[in-house]
């Protein structure tokens, strides 16, 4: 049996370069040798020979879900296996930070990028998600009670240092091997100012669902209570 195994981000950016990886693709010991691996990246795109390398690496220059398709032959039939990747644009992704910010720290940041990558967007993404599941697990919600999204954050620069903080001490600490290596001193120090970052006064967010913040919808950290219309 012939078993396609294609592995890919969870979303990516338009125009980022992500890798469609097939490397863990395996056979049964009773079945012939694999001798083609083809990737088709969205419908319509034809499909790349990757035997050799058993990746694409690749970037969309359009929104929308991309049908990424995996075949790999034997002495046989293909075996075929798809999957679907979202595609966002800048301003749908809204992210909270971006690598513009975080590299007059580190201006040589983009060096340690991940294989199949070109910028930290992934990172920043994760940074994203455990802000919002902070948010949430302090019962930062809205007035109906529900979690807090990314599209309730109307004013992100109130947001931009906590994340660019916390993308940087994620990125180190996903370098460090050792906990008195360079990245893990780097580390920490991000970590500190992703806290100080975080305890700021106040963070404005649309608590009321009307797409604006108004005077009174306010995120106390401090006092850790929220102040809603």
């Amino acid at each position: 049996m012939i078993f396609p195994v294609l592995k890919i981000e969870k979303t990516v950016q338009v125009d980022d370069r992500t890798r469609l990886d097939a490397r863990k693709t395996y056979i049964t010991p009773d079945e012939a040798a694999i001798t083609l691996i083809e990737i088709e990246p969205e419908s319509g795109a034809g499909f790349f020979d990757v035997t050799s390398a058993k990746y694409l690496d690749y970037q969309y220059s359009t929104e929308g879900d991309k049908a990424i398709s995996l075949r790999v032959t034997t002495d046989g039939s293909p075996e075929l296996s798809t999957k679907t990747l979202p595609v966002q644009t800048e301003a749908d992704d809204k992210l909270f930070s971006s690598d513009s910010e975080i590299i007059p720290y580190e201006p040589n940041i983009l060096d340690w990028t991940k294989e199949g990558r070109n910028s930290f967007l992934d990172v920043h993404r994760a940074s994203q998600e455990r802000i919002l599941k902070y948010l949430d697990e302090n019962r930062f919600w809205d007035k109906d009670g529900n979690a807090l999204t990314k599209e309730d954050v109307i004013i992100i620069e109130e947001f931009k240092d906590w994340s660019k903080f916390m993308t940087l001490r994620l990125i180190f600490e996903g370098l460090s091997n050792a906990t008195d290596d360079i990245f893990h001193e780097k580390a920490l120090r991000y970590r500190q100012m992703e806290l100080e970052a975080r305890d700021r006064a106040k963070y404005r967010v649309d608590l009321n669902n009307d797409a604006t913040v108004d005077a009174n919808e306010a995120l106390d950290f401090r006092s850790i209570e929220i102040h809603r219309v």
